[in-house]
């Protein structure tokens, strides 16, 4: 069993200044100062578009702050956006990844020994660019946001473009519970939390049933497969992922159910062409507590679906083959409920517990991955407007 293990997250959001009082950076969708948006009409069309296809996560930069620029006939508008993030870890094991916090990535056995370290750095740093286009129809809408945490250093999170009831490019997974994440320091999230970027074409059909929204899409996504030496294949998307979203608001809160039947495929050493279909179901609730608190609740579960969990991306638990050539998905399960209260319009905090189990075999290894849970506290201060700091302990 492993040992107790800890692991502190301390980030420093700070305002990238554009123009003085123009661009801000505080994650909330507050508009305290919408006079001070250059050359921006509060109601004009562009910048209140509700045809505009664009999932938040906490900390993101409000859909309402940044620098606007709009050309002399109104038809174009350009939305910059931008914030210098710094981030502080102390670890209690030297794990790799340093801006996230992954339950996989824990040594078992004699492995895990403690090793405590002190991490600095600054590739949660973001730039952004939003356009709209007016037409005679619906606008064109295109977002680009980059950062610094790929493996080279630069990453695109999200670049796509929308029209009508279309999206197409790359920005959150429809199998993804944007609504339901809660603030965190941390890039993972939550254990168990579904929380993915891929390349897609979806359709969207608002209000499809009483105040229900309906999203289908077409998405790739990698295969996580580790294929044992001694066997001879290569491993491909042929197929793209099928994904569904339907969500509600209601007077209580807001509910969210997700689907996906993720398309394992491959070719052996004969030639032979091979495809596995697994399949996946998420549900998630925001709940609106006593005065002041908040509930966040998820649940996720199905098989070859584990590169969509922020714990298991790069763990090859999509398919387990044995030596002998047995072949098998596990079923991959979890969830999350978190608690957050706000103390003050400047100050919340949130708890959370979440698990995250992974299917054994009877060839599975014993130091394979069965299952992981965390704790994890969370607070944000809002220091001024447009700067954070935000702390939280594992």
């Amino acid at each position: 069993m492993a040992k107790l293990y800890y692991h502190l997250f301390v980030v420093f959001i700070c305002l990238v200044l554009f123009v003085s009082k123009i661009s801000f950076c505080d994650g909330q969708n507050v508009v305290k100062e919408q006079k001070t948006i250059v050359g921006v009409n509060p109601l004009d069309t562009l910048t209140t578009d509700t045809t505009r296809i664009v999932d938040d996560v906490p900390l993101d930069i409000a859909q309402n702050r940044g620098l606007f620029i709009k050309t002399p006939d109104d038809k174009v508008q350009m939305r910059i956006l931008g914030s210098v993030r710094y981030l502080v870890v102390f670890d209690g094991l030297n794990l790799s990844s340093k801006n996230s916090f992954s339950t996989y990535e824990i040594p078992t056995g004699n492995l895990n020994k403690s090793l405590p370290n002190y991490y600095n750095g600054l590739d949660q740093k973001r730039l952004g660019f939003e356009v709209i286009r007016k037409t005679k129809g619906d606008d064109i809408f295109i977002r680009l946001e980059t950062d610094f945490a790929g493996s080279n250093g630069f990453r695109i999170r999200h670049a796509y473009g929308t029209y009508s009831r279309f999206l197409f490019g790359q920005t959150w997974s429809l199998f993804s519970h944007v609504n339901a994440m809660p603030a965190m320091v941390d890039f993972a999230g939550p254990t168990s939390s579904v929380l993915t970027r891929t390349p897609q074409i979806r359709y969207i059909a608002p209000d499809f049933l009483n105040g229900t929204n309906l999203t289908v899409g077409l998405e790739y996504i990698i295969p996580n497969l580790n294929l044992p030496d001694s066997i001879d294949a290569e491993k491909f998307q042929l197929i793209p992922d099928i994904t569904f979203r339907i969500d509600k608001v209601f007077k209580w809160g807001s509910a969210q159910l997700s689907g996906v039947i993720p398309m394992l495929s491959g070719r052996n050493s004969n030639g032979n062409y091979f495809l596995r279909p697994g399949w996946g179901l998420s549900g998630s609730a925001v709940v609106n507590s006593w005065a002041n608190g908040k509930w966040y609740f998820q649940g996720v579960a199905g098989q070859a679906i584990t590169r969509y969990f922020n714990d298991l991306t790069s763990s090859g638990l999509d398919i387990l083959i044995s030596y002998n050539g047995e072949v098998r998905a596990p079923i991959a399960s979890g969830f999350y409920t978190t608690y957050q209260y706000s103390w003050s319009p400047i100050l919340l905090s949130n708890f959370t517990y979440g698990l995250l189990q992974v299917e054994k075999f009877n060839f599975t290894e014993d130091v394979a991955y069965f299952r992981g849970q965390s704790i994890r506290v969370n607070t944000f201060w809002d220091v001024t407007e447009g700067a954070k700091i935000g702390a939280e302990a594992i």
